[in-house]
């Protein structure tokens, strides 16, 4: 029997609007879908229960939003990558989009940063509020964090690099590079955790966004592709 011919292919897409709240495994299940109204040549896994072999990258928290995911599958025929993008985007819902798609040549272990806009929107927020919260993160940043081991305090500030912090249209707008490796992830959810364990009222009539924007690699300056 003849090997059945695999190309590998990488789709970085973007979750946004109110799929940012489905689950990892709502996701798989979407993209099992579209792959089948899409028509793509899809490779399948052999043996009693046959399905598409998908690896996605990073985790993303329920409730966050993302501009660079990434998956990758594996077709039966040489791909054209441009109608790979317009077949998918053809076929997923409107807050989920192809950007694009391309043969991989990293390995998603290879991530070490992720960028994130963390958006603070609330009454009190200020000029003012906005360099107060830049300066909570100039020293320790001691966070609750559950492992399978338990729950500890722990210091982030080698695993968070905040690169601005600034009031614009009634929110404090926090861009943040945190570590994202496989025995250092750092959730973004405890970068606004610090900011409340100081103003606890600051989200009181208010609410956060919080959205993946670009990862990197472990040097933090060359972009995840």
């Amino acid at each position: 029997m003849v090997p059945e011919e695999r190309y590998s292919v990488r789709v970085k897409f973007s979750k946004v609007g109110s799929l940012k709240f489905i689950s990892h495994l709502d996701l798989s299940r979407t993209m099992k879908a579209a792959f089948l109204r899409a028509k793509l040549p899809i490779w399948y896994t052999m043996g009693f229960n046959p399905h598409p072999k998908m690896v996605f990258s990073l985790p993303l928290s329920v409730g966050t939003a993302s501009m660079c995911e990434f998956m990758d599958f594996m077709l039966t025929e040489k791909p054209d990558y441009d109608e790979v993008v317009r077949r998918l985007n053809a076929s997923f819902p409107a807050e989920l989009r192809a950007l694009c798609a391309y043969e991989p040549q990293t390995r998603f272990c290879d991530i070490g940063w992720a960028e994130y806009t963390i958006s603070i929107i609330s009454p009190e927020a200020s000029a003012d509020m906005a360099s107060e919260i830049k300066k909570l993160f100039e020293g320790e940043i001691k966070i609750q964090k559950t492992t399978k081991t338990g729950t500890k305090e722990t210091d982030i500030s080698s695993l968070c690099d905040i690169i601005r912090c600034e009031y614009e249209n009634g929110a404090i707008n926090i861009r943040a590079m945190l570590s994202c490796g496989e025995n250092s992830f750092v959730n973004p959810k405890y970068i606004v955790e610090h900011i409340l364990s100081k103003y606890p009222d600051l989200l009181r009539g208010g609410d956060y966004t919080v959205c993946r924007e670009r990862v990197f690699m472990s040097d933090k300056k060359t972009e995840f592709m």
